[in-house]
């Protein structure tokens, strides 16, 4: 249906119900009380209250008329937003809206029945019904009438106080975490305390019997959703391992004994009966039951002050004080535990070593080493271990394979081997034999050279297999095959002196073989073993072999003693070329010291020759070069005195001669050459030498060549 239609229809509004309706033309929103009827008109709406706002009504909404608000006598209504004035009571019909206290909660208990103006809220809740064991947390949320608690305080309303309870306006009942008014408290039988976490991490232990209710700002600390605990009991065969939480001094009678106590202290508490219940000091780190131990059982502890791990054998009930020691385990890998012979090793327990009858272990630890003879058993320390022996295996032995063990037998050891072997004439036999063993001691505990050797086994085949190789090679082989046995034991045991033999001991690890067993001898050459069934045609072939070798060792000595000698004869000889060697190098030495002597003694001699000439010739060029030098000089004072003497010979007369004489000749040369000057100039030759002579110092004063010089007539 669409809103016009809603609109424009009538709505019926039955008793104890309400309606809102807006004007959409100023807001305002009028409370329709019934009984009445509400026609709308095209300026107005039906609305209602909707998450803080008046939203319109719509066909598939409802309606728009709201029951009245109903609380029995055993509710109460939780009012938002009531009216300012208290007395204002809405009417049949229509309202006008009224000022509410926005913001304000009012409880109004039943029974009680009223519409709601616009713009307030309700809520019935049930009366709050309680037992003795059940309680309410309430909280002041406004001003309380005859009350100066301030806002946020809380309070507990016990069941055992109050059977039920409606609050009154300015308080609110809070709800648990599951959404429930209604706690219960906490009942405690005897031997059962409860803990009650306040501010600031404080505890409050409360011990039973009883009913126990916590204060408004506590709350019960629960384990696995448990909120009472049963108490400790103590018994004889257990301890409790307790922290002390705050300092505190204990008197005689209390759950500690008597005496002042730390924060951050621990104590044992062992050998008592009763019960034990934690408090605001003391807490339980935990329990500690004891060890029960059988006889060859043990276990390791650390001392937690000096970190030394010791033994506690059983049988006993170890109870440890957690407080001084720490358990510790040993765990052994499969391998290990094989050889200590352990089939289902407890690392929680220390290793038991059971050692059968004729055999031993070595026990080793940092400082210390033990030999352990069966039939014992023997619990190993926390750094101790056995000493692991590599045995060869095998058929002739050897160390492929390795056989790890932990066990030596001692007596009545037996070791098996196959030896291959050459008799004197050079057949191959393979022996098989069986060696008896056992270990020896000496006075003192010199048992644990035993285990000096680790391959016992590879030392006794490698030894007596070079033994019986070197009898059997002294030891032709139809010797060997008729008293084998014997050859073999007279070689590795000893001769019989009175019908016993020494055997061999091993100084290494105090090895002894008493005895041999020859268990087979298998020729390999099936030549030689016809031959020795045919006694006669051995007999000769061994002679002829024989007489060969012999043959061959003549012709091989010949041939060493001849390469002897010429061996010999080869030194000798390049003895004598090492003489001579020696002789040439000492002859080439002296040549080339004569040599460079007589070069050294040229060379002087040549330098001394050169530095005289050139001395001898600078001494001739310097007395020729004074020579020339005087010659010159006289030459010069001659030619001097002879010019003086030439000048000193001349006239007055003749001068003046000379003179005029030469100024004739050059008035001659300057009449040829002065003509086309002046011609060229429109000038007489006597004005241009005149112009010309006057520059000159041709005479005393310049002017005798101007009167000597014929000049021609100048021409018209």
């Amino acid at each position: 249906m669409a809103e016009r239609d809603v609109r424009e229809r009538d709505i019926l509004v039955a008793s104890n119900e309400y309606a809102y309706v807006q004007d959409l033309t100023k807001g305002d929103i009028v409370l329709y009380v019934g009984p009445t009827k509400i026609s709308l008109s095209n300026t107005e709406r039906l609305v209602e209250l909707r998450q803080e706002r008046f939203v319109p009504v719509r066909s598939d909404d409802g309606t728009g008329v709201a029951p009245f608000v109903v609380a029995s006598s055993a509710q109460y209504v939780v009012l938002e937003n009531p009216a300012k004035d208290a007395g204002a009571r809405p009417v049949k019909g229509n309202n006008s809206a009224i000022d509410l206290q926005v913001g304000r909660r009012v409880v109004v208990p039943g029974p009680a029945t009223f519409p709601l103006w616009p713009g307030q809220k309700a809520r019935v809740v049930g009366g709050h019904e309680l037992y003795e064991d059940q309680y309410l947390r309430v909280r002041v949320y406004d001003a309380v009438e005859g009350e100066p608690a301030p806002i946020g305080t809380e309070r507990i309303v016990k069941g055992s106080a109050q059977s039920f309870y409606i609050p009154k306006t300015g308080l609110e009942v809070v709800p648990d975490a599951k959404g429930a008014w209604v706690r219960n408290a906490v009942t405690l039988l005897d031997g059962q305390y409860c803990v009650l976490r306040g501010p600031q991490g404080r505890r409050r232990y409360v011990r039973g019997p009883g009913v126990v209710f916590p204060e408004p700002w506590e709350d019960f600390v629960t384990k696995e959703g448990a909120r009472d605990f049963p108490a400790w009991a103590l018994r004889k065969d257990k301890g409790l391992h307790v922290r002390v939480l705050k300092a505190f001094e204990a008197a005689e009678g209390d759950q500690v004994p008597s005496g002042k106590y730390e924060a951050g202290q621990e104590l044992f508490l062992e050998g008592r009966d009763g019960f034990f219940f934690p408090t605001e000091a003391l807490e339980v780190v935990g329990e500690v039951s004891a060890l029960h131990l059988a006889e060859k059982e043990a276990v390791y502890v650390r001392d937690l002050a000096t970190g030394r791990i010791r033994t506690v054998p059983g049988p006993t009930a170890f109870l440890p004080d957690p407080t001084k020691v720490e358990r510790v385990t040993r765990a052994l890998d499969a391998e290990t535990a094989r050889r200590y012979g352990l089939a289902n090793p407890d690392s929680s327990r220390a290793p038991t070593i059971t050692v059968p009858p004729s055999y031993a272990v070595l026990v080793t630890g940092r400082t210390r080493r033990e030999v352990v003879k069966g039939p014992a058993t023997r619990i190993l320390d926390f750094d101790e271990q056995l000493e692991v022996l590599w045995l060869s295996t095998g058929t002739p032995k050897s160390d492929s394979a390795l056989l790890p063990t932990c066990f030596l037998l001692v007596d009545g050891n037996k070791v098996s081997d196959e030896v291959q072997v050459r008799t004197a004439d050079h057949v191959a036999l393979e022996v098989k034999l069986s060696w008896r063993v056992s270990f020896t001691s000496r006075p003192g505990p010199d048992d644990a050279r035993w285990f000096n050797v680790s391959n016992y086994v590879a030392l006794l085949c490698d030894h007596l297999g070079s033994i019986v190789r070197a009898a059997v090679r002294a030891t032709p082989i139809e010797r060997f095959h008729a008293s084998s046995t014997d050859v073999i034991r007279d070689a590795v045991l000893g001769e019989k002196l009175e019908g016993k033999r020494a055997g061999r001991a091993f100084e290494e690890n105090g090895l002894h073989v008493y005895d041999v067993e020859l268990l087979s001898v298998n020729i390999l050459d099936e030549d030689v073993e016809t031959l020795l069934t045919e006694a006669q045609r051995g007999a000769i072939t061994a002679e002829v072999a024989k007489k060969r070798e012999a043959q061959r060792l003549e012709a091989e000595a010949a041939k060493e003693a001849v390469a002897r000698a010429i061996a010999l004869a080869q030194r000798e000889t390049l003895g004598v070329e090492a003489q001579l060697e020696a002789a040439r190098r000492a002859l080439a030495l002296a040549k080339a010291e004569a040599k460079a002597e007589v070069s050294r003694t040229e060379a002087l001699a040549k330098a001394r020759t050169e530095a005289d000439a050139l001395e001898l010739s600078s001494q001739a060029k310097a007395a020729a070069a004074a020579r020339e030098a005087q010659v010159e000089r006289q030459a010069l004072e001659a030619k001097t005195q002879a010019f003086a003497a030439q000048m000193a010979a001349l006239s007055p007369e003749l001068i003046s001669t000379l003179k005029a004489l030469g100024n004739q000749h050059l008035a001659a040369k300057l009449t040829d050459n002065l003509a086309p000057l002046a011609i060229l100039g429109g000038e007489s030759v006597a004005d241009v030498a005149q112009r010309l002579l006057s520059h000159l110092p041709l005479g005393p004063n310049g002017a005798d060549a101007g009167k000597t010089v014929a000049l021609p007539v100048k021409r018209t």
